[in-house]
């Protein structure tokens, strides 16, 4: 059987000490942004994308300020230009259509179940109309990934 996930969705865990005093010293360094560096200085936005690049065994990696730039990120990685429509559940966060529209893209809206989870049926009588899907699974509920994938490939 699976490992079924029994924490809490809501409930961040406490950030180290550690964690708060490099915070701390950041702060007080004044080097709050990836801009605000001295020549040869090596900024710690640069130094966490080469260590969270060299841990993924990836070439790059950007980091972001917040989860909704990071979705547009990835919509234009994957060649989403302004004009195309993008195929997303109903139900979801602000950040997801946000991030279509900061894209210049425009959201189709796929209806959701009761059970809060993407409908399948409606997402493939309109799967025609768009080359991307922008799935977020909320509150934990997680469709059929199967169906949902045999879905997006044919």
């Amino acid at each position: 059987m699976a490992e079924r996930f029994t924490g809490s969705f809501t409930q961040q865990e406490a950030i180290s000490e550690e964690a708060i005093e490099a915070a701390v010293r950041i702060l007080r360094s004044g080097r709050l942004h990836r801009y605000n560096v001295a020549d040869g200085e090596v900024g710690e936005t640069a130094l966490l994308e080469v260590e969270f690049a060299q841990k993924l065994g990836a070439k790059y990696c950007l980091a972001v300020a917040s989860g909704g730039y990071a979705l547009a990120t990835a919509l234009r990685a994957l060649g989403v230009k302004a004009g195309d429509k993008v195929l997303t559940n109903a139900f979801t966060l602000a950040p997801v259509p946000g991030s279509i529209a900061a894209v210049g893209a425009e959201p189709i809206y796929v209806d959701v179940t009761e059970d809060l989870v993407i409908d399948l049926e409606d997402l493939e009588s309109k799967a025609d109309q768009s080359r991307f899907l922008m799935l977020s699974h909320m509150r934990g509920h997680i469709c059929d990934m199967d169906a949902l994938m045999a879905i997006c490939q044919s």
